[in-house]
Formats: C-alpha cells, sequence, structure tokens
C-alpha cells in the first residue's frame, strides 16, 4: 500500500510525532519486522477516534520483541516478561520515549468468545501492512483487519464501529488481510457474522474452527 500522508497530524500531536520518529530511527535499521499499533496506527490509517492517541503500541512476534529491546528508543522501564491478563498473553517491555510511553508487545494472543487469535507479524500480518510517512522514515502498520478483531474480541465499540467504517470506504484494500486472518485463527460462526455485518463482505470460512 502507498504510504499514508501524516500532514497535519504532526502538528496536532508534535511529542508524538517526536516518540515515533525516535522510534523510528532506532528501530528501522534492525533486521527485525515491527510493526505501529492501536490508537497510533488508528489515526494514521485514517480511522476517526473519539480520543487522541495516549501512547505507542508496537507488535512484533516473540523473537523479534527480544531483539528490539536491546536497542530501543528511549529509557527501558522494564525487561521483555510474559504477560497474562484476563484473556491475553504476550511478552511485555515497557519505554519512555520522550514524553510517550511505548509498549513493545510480543507474540500478542487472545482467547474470548470462543475463538482464538494469534498476531503472526512477520508470516501474516507484515504482507498486509500499510505505511505512514513520518519525516525520512516510513513506519509500518498493523492492518485495519486486525484492529477490526482484536476490537470486537475486546468489545471496544467506540473502536471498531470506526475501524469498520474505514475499512468499508475501501474493501478491496482490506480483504486480503481479513481472509488471511480468516484462515489463521480460529472464529466462532457467531463472531464470523458479526464481522460480516461490520465490513459489508463475506467472511471467508474454509479454515476457521465453527462452534
Amino acid at each position: 500500500m502507498e504510504p499514508h500522508e501524516t500532514e497535519g497530524w504532526t502538528a496536532r500531536y508534535p511529542e508524538l510525532h517526536k516518540a515515533l520518529l525516535d522510534t523510528a530511527k532506532a528501530w528501522n535499521s534492525q533486521p527485525h519486522t515491527w510493526l505501529l499499533g492501536g490508537s497510533c496506527g488508528l489515526l494514521l490509517q485514517g480511522v476517526e477516534l473519539q480520543q487522541a492517541p495516549r501512547d505507542i503500541d508496537v507488535y512484533a512476534d516473540i523473537a523479534a520483541a527480544k531483539s528490539l529491546h536491546v536497542c530501543a528508543p528511549g529509557s527501558r522501564l522494564d525487561k521483555p516478561a510474559v504477560d497474562k491478563t484476563g484473556p491475553y498473553a504476550s511478552l511485555l517491555s515497557h519505554y519512555q520515549v520522550g514524553a510517550c510511553s511505548l509498549e513493545l508487545v510480543g507474540g500478542f494472543e487472545v482467547w474470548a468468545r470462543g475463538s482464538w487469535y494469534r498476531t503472526q507479524i512477520e508470516h501474516v500480518l507484515a504482507r498486509y501492512a500499510a505505511e505512514a510517512q513520518v519525516d525520512t522514515y516510513a513506519l509500518r502498520l498493523m492492518p485495519l483487519a486486525h484492529e477490526l478483531l482484536f476490537n470486537l474480541l475486546r468489545g471496544r465499540e467506540d473502536r471498531y464501529v470506526p475501524i469498520s467504517l474505514r475499512i468499508r470506504q475501501e474493501p478491496e484494500a482490506h480483504q486480503p488481510a481479513m481472509m488471511a486472518l480468516s484462515q489463521h485463527n480460529i472464529w466462532t460462526s457467531r463472531f464470523r457474522a458479526e464481522v460480516e455485518e461490520l465490513v459489508g463482505f463475506t467472511w471467508s470460512e474454509e479454515a476457521g474452527e465453527e462452534q
């Protein structure tokens, strides 16, 4: 996908812009795949948010997260550690980059609503990552397909509704990622029906586990 324009966004959020720039400087030269997600990733993909981004969320596979920690931007607040909170599990580490908090999430997975979803960054999600230009650096973003499914699983209507509206504007750009996540994870038929109602197109059931 073509890089998304960030003009205007940087003026509204100068501290966040600086932190993202520092993050790109630290990690873009590394041979490890990482994707910017959360509210920052949504904003950079044109999703209308009720609140301004408060922190930076970066996703990577577990091995990549361990390596990225060594050359992380800003101040390291802790070491990568397995975190199991409710239905979520991941390898988490935290950093202070200027005025912003950064969370590095390795190997994220969630069990919820009878479904199981895990983020496979290198082999699945990176193939569908959009890009945003921040100064001379390109930031790769978590696909909106991921953001829709994750926020629907956790019941964040304030997130999944505006995400679905953005997907409906360019369904052909997001459908391939939706289909890939359909086939690489386990979803109930009820969940699939909700997804289809939100995005307005059929969500493949070829490799999904039905209940």
